[in-house]
Formats: structure tokens, C-alpha cells, sequence
């Protein structure tokens, strides 16, 4: 084992290192809210929707039609058709 001088002179270079790393993070946890202050900022003022198009509008959708279209189906067909009927006893 060293000497009691050797061991505090490596506890010295030991507590040195320790406060030259924590100032260290200090300073990059400030760095780090300083940034997140910055970009809260800008999302606050900048629109959120990356596609941004100038001069070219979007392509819009068709309407959704849930019924067949009216030129599959005529009018004359539908009145000539026979439908079959129910007696009301029968349900």
C-alpha cells in the first residue's frame, strides 16, 4: 500500500475529477433546457404540419357514395320487376 501522502494526493485528483465532471453536466443539463426552451418557442409560432405546399394546392378527395350509381340501375327495370309478397299472419 502508499503512503498516507500518495492516497490523499489520489484523493485529491480523485475529488478534483468529481467536480470537474459535475460542473460539466451542470453545464450540459443547462445547454440541454435552454435548447428545449428554444424549440418549445418555435413549435409555438411555426406551423406543426410538415407538408407545407406553396402555390400547389392538395389533391382533395372524392365524396364517399355508399348506393350503387343511379346509370347501373334504371327506373324501368324496378317497375317491371315483381316482387314477391308476405301475408302479415305469416310473421
Amino acid at each position: 500500500m502508499g503512503s498516507l501522502q500518495e492516497l490523499q494526493k489520489t484523493l485529491r485528483l480523485k475529488d478534483d475529477k468529481i467536480r470537474q465532471l459535475e460542473k460539466a453536466l451542470q453545464e450540459r443539463d443547462e445547454r440541454i433546457q435552454t435548447l428545449l426552451s428554444q424549440l418549445d418557442k418555435y413549435q409555438s409560432v411555426l406551423p406543426t404540419s410538415p407538408t407545407v405546399t406553396i402555390g400547389k394546392p392538395r389533391k382533395q378527395r372524392g365524396v364517399g357514395i355508399s348506393a350503387e350509381p343511379a346509370s347501373l340501375i334504371k327506373s324501368t327495370d324496378l317497375g317491371n320487376k315483381i316482387f314477391k309478397t308476405y301475408s302479415k299472419s305469416n310473421k
